[in-house]
């Protein structure tokens, strides 16, 4: 009888290949030629690049989230007629709840649900495609108001992740990054009377913001701007452009990022069945252009059933869609509130594919499916501390 042992290291490479960048590590205990061969540069390199290949979304859905394959170059087929979109859960963070989750060069840094209402968070990273978890200590206990950013340092590709805090009794936002390489918090000395709006998104290892100056009352109209946090300077560049002039009072704004490269964002306007989606031509710190990507009216969408007010979003360039995830609040026919990803592409047509029942969606704004756009896998600098 042939046993795994006897099988030659191409055929080996061939069985290793079909299996799902999530699974490798499941694989690598079955014998001591499969573990070894796992751990070859040349292999993982070959898994990273043809995983890279593949559209792949980190969802959070259900206090659950995972990563997921999805396969939108089917959503028009030879007769322009619609068909279903293909999306194929590959991997799962499930040992605990998570109400937020941050993506960045192959790690995800995701916040924990805890059991009762007034209790602080956690915060762990993980790695799916080397299943590893490190969960990260505070300096200072984690508030469910808290906001964070995750990247790395350019000089030496250490990771780093960026708190924002408000100080307890004065309201003064602290600022503080902890560095993976020495596993401890440091406070940063940064002064600033910004307000942020909406979670950051992390391209090129910076985190973006959106973000507004604390401003007086007969001020309250004053635009939102861009910012960047620099994670090998451990400072903010200066404010930056958005493609069109908002209001967070009147107005949708939503980042997410294509493939970590670019930023995307997405515009709704409130008071109009207007919405436009923006990509960066060009992002640095301190410098940014764009190029608009859609430009769609949802009031002449055949077939949309409730109003589109986007919680997350992302998009694939080649086939020109978008891929836009709410809840749906006006399905007459249904007893709940249920959970939508729309998609959407330049000449109006709509595919809607349900989610599922939201989960206490009344009491927690957090049961809304959070994409974090394109999971690319990568090698080398994402290897985590138990």
């Amino acid at each position: 009888m042939t046993m795994m042992s006897d099988l030659s290291k191409s055929l080996v490479e061939e069985i290793l290949s079909k299996v799902p960048i999530s699974s490798l590590r499941a694989v690598k205990s079955t014998c001591k030629q499969w573990n070894v061969l796992s751990k070859d540069p040349n292999f993982t390199k070959k898994q990273c690049a043809k995983a890279a290949n593949d559209f792949m979304v980190i969802m959070l859905n259900d206090f659950k989230v995972c990563l997921m394959s999805v396969d939108l170059y089917g959503v028009h087929n030879d007769n322009k007629d619609l068909v279903d979109p293909c999306i194929k859960r590959i991997g799962e963070l499930n040992q605990v709840k998570i109400f937020n989750v941050f993506c960045c060069d192959g790690l995800l840094l995701c916040l924990t649900k805890e059991k009762e209402v007034n209790t602080t968070t956690s915060l762990v990273v993980w790695n799916p495609y080397s299943s590893q978890t490190s969960w990260i200590k505070p300096r200072i206990t984690y508030g469910r108001s808290d906001m964070f950013g995750i990247g790395y340092d350019k000089n030496n590709n250490h990771h780093k992740i960026l708190r924002l805090f408000l100080e307890f009794g004065n309201y003064k936002v602290e600022y503080e990054i902890y560095d993976f390489k020495s596993n401890t918090w440091r406070v940063l000395d940064i002064s600033s009377t910004i307000v942020f709006y909406k979670r950051g998104v992390s391209v090129k290892g910076n985190t973006y913001f959106i973000y507004q100056e604390t401003i007086k009352v007969e001020e309250v109209g004053k635009e939102c701007v861009l910012l960047c946090f620099d994670f090998t300077k451990e400072r903010f560049g200066p404010a930056l452009h958005l493609p069109v002039r908002c209001d967070v009072r009147y107005d949708d704004i939503v980042l997410s990022s294509v493939r970590e490269e670019k930023l995307a964002v997405l515009f709704q306007r409130l008071d109009t069945c207007k919405m436009e989606i923006w990509i960066t031509t060009k992002i640095e710190p301190n410098v940014v252009s764009w190029n608009k990507f859609l430009d769609v009216n949802t009031d002449t969408i055949t077939g949309l059933k409730f109003m589109v007010e986007p919680k997350s979003f992302f998009v694939e360039e080649e086939k020109k869609v978008a891929v836009i995830c709410d809840i749906d609040r006006l399905e007459p026919t249904k007893k709940g509130l249920y959970k939508t990803a729309c998609v959407i592409g330049e000449d109006g047509y709509l595919k809607e594919v349900d989610l599922g029942e939201a989960v206490n969606a009344k009491e927690s704004p957090y049961s809304c499916p959070l994409v974090c756009s394109c999971y690319v896998p990568r090698l080398g600098r994402n290897q985590l501390s138990s």
